[in-house]
């Protein structure tokens, strides 16, 4: 902005006086210095906020009509004026917004949503190795946006919401419980969907012939109504290392072996203790499946057990901590692992490989899973040729390898 010409304006020619002091003198009264004053608005990169259309259209000198119009390829707008919006707004570093988009809703995108409650939280790496595995198939076709929940009735809620909202094109759901509130959300409204259990063991299924060779199940347990258009898919994996797991210990001369399952309330929580329990059942054993939820269950479920007069000789846990605890609750009881007492990890991690003694578990290749739930998702919203020879709604993945290492021994 430019100031009006102002006549009380001094001259700059300065006049020093005797004293040594240094004065201005005035002009002639005929004489006017016109005094100019320039405002410049801030640049959001040097105040350290986001810029906004509007900055965009200050600085290109356009409305902010015609910023909408140059960025959104819109016609109306000269090609010279639409190339100057677009250097401006990549000078600013301006990006659109993803709430703005969200509230359009953004066809073309896939939500995976991870409920985060005592009874379905898993370890961040598997999640993490989940969400790699989708992201390698669907990164070429559709974004990945991950969702953390606290309840499955808060995820049922917000996929009612985003889905009459056109946010999402499908949803990847894990931890589904025996009676879920997303199932019937996903039934009543058809929401493209895939389920991922991470072992699938069904009833009278026999994953192992006896020699080492697994057999695929028929499928994931999954029982629902609706229409093949909005039926969700699932994909899990199957057994067969936990069925090595008890093939193992048996092999070793365990006889008493006590297995600690998730909570029941989770579809898939005794798939591999199941496959565990059985496999030592048919080799003359008793495996006994005993439920913890949290860290805090494992530890004093361990102690319990370990106590008892006609302890277990073998203890096999659902993941990589749980695995831990039970090492340390052993020592803390006087019992040398693993010579009185053998520790399976369901779930391998790079912590055991480190610990003391190295903790035999079961590899599960959960990246796997996360890229057939990815195809999965291609097949739920018409991106994949349909007809296809593994065009199923049910799909299993090999599940692991059992690795041997310093916590398994025949018992003394």
């Amino acid at each position: 902005m430019v100031s009006t010409p102002s006549c009380t304006a001094f001259s700059v020619r300065p006049v020093r006086r005797r004293t040594g002091r240094v004065v201005l003198r005035a002009p002639p009264a005929a004489c006017c210095v016109t005094v100019a004053t320039f405002s410049r608005p801030e640049s959001p990169i040097a105040t350290g906020r986001r810029p906004t259309i509007t900055d965009v259209a200050r600085t290109a000198g356009v409305s902010i009509a015609v910023v909408s119009y140059a960025l959104n390829g819109r016609p109306g707008v000269s090609e010279r004026t639409r190339r100057r919006v677009l250097q401006v707004a990549e000078d600013l570093g301006w990006r659109p917004s993803a709430a703005a988009r969200a509230l359009r809703g953004t066809p073309g995108t896939v939500a995976l949503l991870l409920v985060r409650d005592t009874v379905g939280a898993t370890s961040a790496d598997a999640d993490l190795e989940l969400a790699d595995g989708l992201r390698d198939v669907l990164d070429a076709d559709l974004p990945l946006a991950v969702h953390l929940v606290e309840s499955p009735s808060a995820a049922a809620a917000a996929v009612a919401t985003w889905w009459a909202e056109h946010r999402y094109d499908a949803f990847v759901m894990t931890g589904i419980r025996t009676d879920d509130p997303r199932l019937a959300v996903v039934a009543r409204l058809g929401v493209a969907t895939v389920l991922v259990d991470h072992v699938s063991w069904p009833r009278s299924a026999n994953l192992d012939d006896g020699r080492g060779a697994p057999r695929q199940p028929a499928g994931p347990p999954h029982t629902m109504s609706g229409t093949a258009a909005s039926a969700p898919r699932t994909v899990a994996l199957d057994a067969a290392a936990d069925v090595k797991v008890g093939r193992h210990l048996s092999d070793l001369g365990h006889r008493h072996v006590a297995v600690l399952a998730p909570a029941r309330p989770l579809r898939s929580g005794h798939g591999a203790a199941d496959a565990v329990r059985e496999e030592v059942a048919r080799r003359g054993g008793i495996a006994l499946v005993e439920p913890c939820t949290t860290l805090e269950d494992v530890a004093t479920t361990a102690r319990r057990l370990l106590a008892a007069p006609d302890r277990p000789t073998a203890i096999v846990t659902s993941d990589d901590l749980g695995a831990l605890v039970v090492v340390d609750v052993a020592r803390r009881a006087g019992l040398a692992v693993p010579w009185d007492v053998s520790v399976v990890a369901g779930r391998d991690a790079p912590v055991l490989r480190l610990s003391t003694p190295p903790v035999t578990a079961v590899a599960r290749p959960l990246r796997a899973l996360g890229q057939e739930a990815g195809r999965q998702v291609l097949h739920a919203v018409g991106r994949h040729g349909g007809g296809s020879p593994d065009d199923e709604a049910s799909r299993t993945v090999p599940g692991g390898r059992l690795v041997i290492r310093g916590t398994t021994a025949p018992p003394r």
